[in-house]
């Protein structure tokens, strides 16, 4: 069977669990050898999985936001298969956090979510991108959040076609999180700022960098919102995981000449597809 990502390899963060797991699973299910990290000891667990599907895969307990630990996985990553040719950034977590807290609290959520969200964004990015200017191109996607975009772009869009939308009763829906996001939203936010820039100096050499803005997906993370409960309305409304990973095959399989710097609002209620290439939700002057 010929998968769309035979012969290249892959790096995929935080994922010992959910999406993480899923965009591994869909990248190696394409014919990709896949190194996979996670701060959780089950990410061996998952290798295993990975090579039932006839790829080459390694996991490693890592923490993104630790320039070690990244040094660690991609130059094993590149040692055992010469390079890098797809970088999922989705290693995140999730901690209520509000401008009331005290700074005590306030420092220590910083550290976790900020470190994690962007500054392992920020390492992994700046870790593989020589690789794969060396290598004559390749992917980064960033996994952000739909907190960024209203229904997938920063204009008025109707909802006449999406009756599905939780949002379909406002005009626009409102951007970011709630009271308690703080952290969570400035450290997503944040990742466009990698996005836009490293897709204007890489368009060059051919390493297309891409933003995925996820809505509420049933991942370890929503769960977290829930205290597990699988009757929760969001959860009831959560996109799937592996739908969200074949988009970002797809996004990947469009090649050297696909579109790089958009941010691709994957949203609950309406349909999990790319946009035309061009139209990216939030502007970028890098088009494909």
């Amino acid at each position: 069977m010929t998968g769309l990502l035979d012969g290249q390899s892959a790096i995929v963060t935080g994922s010992a669990l959910g999406l993480g797991t899923a965009f591994a699973r869909a990248l190696a299910g394409q014919g990709a050898n896949v190194t996979i990290c996670d701060i959780r000891e089950e990410v061996h667990d998952v290798v295993s999985a990975l090579e039932e599907v006839g790829v080459e895969a390694q996991g490693f307990v890592a923490d993104v936001g630790v320039a070690e630990d990244v040094r660690k996985v991609v130059d094993q990553h590149v040692q055992r298969f010469g390079g890098v040719d797809v970088l999922v950034s989705n290693a995140g977590v999730w901690r209520a956090s509000t401008a009331t807290d005290s700074l005590e609290k306030a420092l220590d959520d910083y550290d976790l979510v900020v470190n994690t969200n962007l500054k392992g964004v920020y390492l992994f990015g700046r870790a593989v991108i020589p690789h794969m200017i060396a290598g004559g191109g390749g992917n980064i996607v960033h996994v952000a959040s739909d907190h960024v975009a209203t229904c997938g772009t920063p204009y008025h869009r109707s909802h006449e076609d999406t009756p599905n939308c939780p949002f379909s009763g406002q005009d626009p829906r409102p951007t970011g999180g709630g009271p308690d996001m703080d952290l969570y939203d400035a450290s997503k936010w944040g990742i466009n700022g990698f996005t836009i820039p490293w897709s204007k100096a890489l368009k060059e050499h051919k390493v297309r960098v891409n933003g995925l803005c996820m809505g509420a997906t049933d991942s370890h993370m929503v769960r977290t919102f829930h205290e597990q409960n699988p009757a929760s309305g969001i959860l009831n409304n959560a996109m799937r995981a592996e739908h969200v990973a074949a988009l970002m095959v797809e996004l990947i399989a469009e090649g050297p000449e696909g579109r790089t710097g958009n941010n691709i609002n994957i949203a609950v209620g309406h349909p999990i597809q790319l946009p035309s290439p061009g139209t990216p939700y939030i502007y970028s002057e890098v088009q494909a």
